[in-house]
């Protein structure tokens, strides 16, 4: 059963409410957040890609944000989405998939810490 809610408005003068403190209350409020990628190099090193635009695409074709050297990855494997503070990883019916923490997705939102891999590069996923 919805029950119905009645809010009483009777002797509240609108006229003292700003408009600026109707916006602020009316819009939610959104934190922006940085996202990244890290990636353990053949020799050690750590790799740390910015996802910056809101839509970067990971593969092997030489035009990809993010080359991919694998053999088992596609031309434009998969890509990520950011809207607005998250991030999207969508495969793009790659051949062999994406993985994200072991598990093959052909979409997910991103949360600190996923484990994402596609091809043999595997990535760590950050936000701040």
């Amino acid at each position: 059963m919805v029950g119905k809610l009645h809010i009483d408005m009777t002797g509240v003068d609108a006229t003292n409410v700003s408009s600026a403190a109707t916006a602020s209350i009316l819009r939610r409020s959104r934190e922006s957040r940085r996202h990244s990628l890290s990636e353990m190099e053949d020799d050690g090193t750590v790799r740390t890609i910015s996802l910056y635009r809101k839509e970067t695409v990971i593969g092997r074709d030489p035009e990809a944000h993010i080359h991919l050297s694998s053999k088992r990855a596609s031309r434009q494997h998969a890509f990520f989405r950011v809207h607005g503070t998250d991030c999207l990883l969508v495969d793009n019916d790659s051949l062999h998939g994406v993985r994200l923490n072991g598990v093959k997705v052909h979409s997910a939102v991103l949360h600190d810490g996923d484990v994402i891999q596609a091809g043999d590069n595997v990535f760590v996923y950050h936000e701040d």
